[in-house]
């Protein structure tokens, strides 16, 4: 018994390891990131802070432009879905493995944002 336990605990370790090698949500976010704040073209200044107060953010922004009619980039769900979205426009934000769905899945919530909201990229 105590075999199989460890070939099991084996498998899962060496499954974990290569889950995501190959697909494409895969890329070097954090690295890109880090050259784009050395060229000062950065939109979030405080990746942690963005990170916990995401949905504070997020209720914000649809205050200001269902409530209050500002309807800038800044306040806009299409800028966000522009720079963390599929580069390919092929790809929902919210489907399996996007920026989105990967995060939220972390912490077991739902991307209810795009029942409504496009969540492709803009190809311009």
């Amino acid at each position: 018994m105590l075999k199989v336990i460890n070939l099991v605990f084996a498998l899962f370790i060496t499954t974990i390891v290569f889950a995501h090698g190959g697909d494409d949500h895969n890329a070097d976010y954090l690295s890109k990131a880090k050259i784009m704040i050395e060229n000062g073209r950065t939109y979030h200044k405080d990746i942690s802070l963005v990170r916990s107060m995401h949905p504070v953010f997020m209720n914000h922004k649809r205050d200001k432009t269902l409530r209050q009619g500002v309807r800038d980039e800044e306040s806009s769900l299409k800028s966000c879905v522009n720079c963390h979205g599929d580069k390919s426009g092929n790809k929902r934000i919210d489907d399996k493995g996007q920026f989105c769905s990967t995060c939220h899945e972390k912490v077991g919530t739902s991307v209810d944002c795009f029942s409504c909201h496009k969540a492709t990229i803009s190809i311009k």
